[in-house]
């Protein structure tokens, strides 16, 4: 009996320990309203680069090696509307997908913020979001859903 609850204590503690590590995916429904002046989740739509970009490249692109747990997450957002959207990383432009696209960012550790939002011609607009994320050296994928 004791080597029993020994084994289910051992399966326990591994489950537990392995659950921060495993791949995170979450969906978002889409919330359709009237577009707004000033979005507050976004700080720029402008796509122009800056000749001093202060984004540092991931450890698996040439950056510095990570330290502690993880090191990068990979997102996976996942479209699944039959519409453009712009995706936003902290605020900032981050790419758009394509209807039924899929992007795969790369981010550093820390926390960070994802927002996406399809804009309609009736002047209409869809948000998903915003999202809280921290990255812990796992993957995590967001669907976007209609």
């Amino acid at each position: 009996m004791k080597k029993n609850l020994l084994w289910v204590a051992i399966f326990g503690l591994a489950a537990l320990v392995s659950i921060p590590l495993a791949a995170q995916t979450v969906s978002t429904k889409g919330v359709k309203g009237a577009a707004v002046a000033k979005d507050p989740n976004v700080n720029t739509t402008n796509m122009m680069n800056s000749d001093h970009p202060n984004i540092a490249a991931p450890e698996k692109k040439g950056g510095p090696k990570s330290r502690g747990l993880g090191g990068t997450c990979d997102i996976h957002v996942d479209n699944h509307t039959p519409y453009y959207v712009q995706f936003y990383f902290n605020g900032n432009p981050a790419g758009v997908l394509g209807p039924w696209g899929d992007l795969y960012p790369n981010i550093t550790q820390g926390n960070a913020q994802l927002y996406a939002r399809a804009v309609f011609s009736n002047g209409q607009v869809m948000t998903f979001g915003p999202r809280a994320l921290t990255c812990t050296g796992s993957d995590f994928t967001w669907t976007l859903t209609p």
